[in-house]
């Protein structure tokens, strides 16, 4: 029998061979010997190079490239702005596509979310944990890319909603020219806590960290799941909390960890952290949608992850599942957004969202 053909855009992250690769290939294998796979499966690996560093057209043009390799299904597309981008050409196509887009701009029949987070929930848990630490007045970072503008307009409503006062706003590019500078001017109006609001790459490349540290300033402080490039060095986010997706008390996430060391006898790709359990149900999701589709093909595939129902999660916590409908394309189930914490140059779980009212 001819393979199944498979697409990772950009989702390789480490390259072929790599930890994520071997994830990948983890969840496909124990499909197989589970008897969900009846014939073999084959990888088509694509270095996306898209947006904000490389460009759209490359996004695109790694789409198309997968589509014509033979694949049914892609993985990848994984920044908001990539899944923008290719979204309208997985429709055109009707090849499935399966990112960690945080953006409610991710549509269309052949798009789904296994989200690594979610622009409007993590402004809600965001403002959650700052009223449960009695942080009422607040100053804010807020970043100009896709995801900082929508995390941005849902936060101010969560806000408004939870009596939370915005004493300051600075807005800043990815690149910003002087951040310590637009840190002074928040810290000057003397807020409870600072949040930032924004894609991530001002702390995965250590600018914030560097800025705070210039200025002597270490205020409580919390950002959305930008918190996750923690993957760039747990030491860029040193005393932040952020929203997550790893709980360690989730028995998958453990039992997956113990089965991946047996495998390769390491861990994998810095853990503990989310990713490597994200990257493992997302290859989980693909085999259950192939699985049950009726018919091998992108139609076929979009039909069996449409009909997913309480799927266990590794990602977010215990009560955690995923699941599927026509028209409802959004996977993850209960609380897979949690907190964690960056203390000591290590992960913490902060804890799950608690009910306000």
């Amino acid at each position: 029998m001819e393979p199944i053909k498979i697409g990772w855009l950009g989702a390789c992250l480490d390259g072929p061979g790599g930890g994520y690769d071997k994830i990948h290939r983890m969840a496909f294998d124990e499909a197989t010997q589970a008897g969900l796979l009846d014939r073999p499966y084959e990888f088509v690996l694509h270095g996306e190079n898209g947006l904000p560093n490389g460009s759209a057209k490359n996004a695109t043009d790694g789409f198309k490239c997968l589509v014509d390799e033979g694949c049914i299904g892609v993985a990848g597309a994984y920044s908001s702005d990539n899944a923008i981008t290719v979204a309208p050409l997985a429709n055109e196509l009707q090849i499935p596509l399966i990112s960690w887009a945080g953006t409610e701009r991710l549509q269309g029949d052949y798009c789904f979310r296994l989200g690594n987070g979610d622009c409007g929930g993590d402004a809600a848990l965001v403002v959650a944990w700052l009223v449960k630490h009695g942080h009422l007045r607040i100053a804010v970072l807020s970043e100009i890319s896709p995801n900082g503008e929508e995390y941005f307009r849902y936060f101010r409503t969560e806000c408004r909603r939870r009596g939370v006062s915005i004493a300051a706003v600075e807005s800043v590019s990815q690149s910003p020219d002087n951040l310590a500078a637009n840190l002074d001017n928040l810290r000057q109006v003397n807020a409870d806590a600072l949040v930032y609001m924004g894609y991530g790459m001002l702390a995965a490349k250590g600018l914030l960290r560097r800025a705070l540290d210039d200025l002597a300033w270490d205020p409580p402080r919390i950002m959305s799941t930008a918190f996750m490039w923690y993957l760039m060095g747990f030491d860029k986010f040193e005393g932040w909390v952020g929203i997550d997706q790893f709980d360690p008390s989730n028995k998958l996430a453990q039992q997956f960890h113990e089965r991946y060391v047996a495998r390769h006898n390491a861990s994998p790709p810095m853990w503990p952290n989310a990713i490597p359990v994200l990257a493992y149900d997302t290859a989980r999701v693909l085999t259950e949608g192939l699985f049950r589709a009726p018919i091998l093909s992108g139609p076929g595939l979009k039909t069996g992850l449409e009909s997913i129902r309480f799927m266990p999660s590794a990602t977010g916590g215990a009560h955690t599942h995923i699941a599927c409908a026509p028209y409802e394309h959004g996977m993850f189930r209960g609380d897979w957004l949690l907190y964690g914490r960056v203390a000591n140059g290590k992960l913490e779980f902060e804890g799950l969202f608690e009910p306000w009212e």
